[in-house]
């Protein structure tokens, strides 16, 4: 599994052997992780929220940057239903 930035605020995580519904159940713990722990600040507490978008591969003559389009229409789904959530785009 590999996870990096490609983005001023947006991650990519690789999880070549996971399934559909395992990537989704990784990236609902990864968000309640985030979203349950607040962060100090001088004017309080901030509560951060994540959305993301998972997909997974539509065959093996997917390009990598379908792939991620893919995802990335699936977390700008997650953002449009209320943030803080996990969409899913199957392949």
């Amino acid at each position: 599994d590999r996870l990096g930035r490609i983005g001023g605020e947006e991650f990519l995580a690789l999880l070549p052997d996971a399934t559909l519904e395992q990537a989704t159940a990784i990236a609902e713990r990864m968000r309640a992780s985030v979203a349950g722990t607040p962060l100090a600040t001088p004017d309080g507490a901030l509560a951060p929220t994540i959305s993301i978008g998972v997909a997974t591969l539509s065959g093996a003559a997917e390009s990598v940057e379908a792939l991620v389009e893919r995802a990335d229409r699936a977390l700008y789904r997650a953002k449009a239903e209320g943030r803080n959530r996990v969409a899913g785009n199957a392949g």
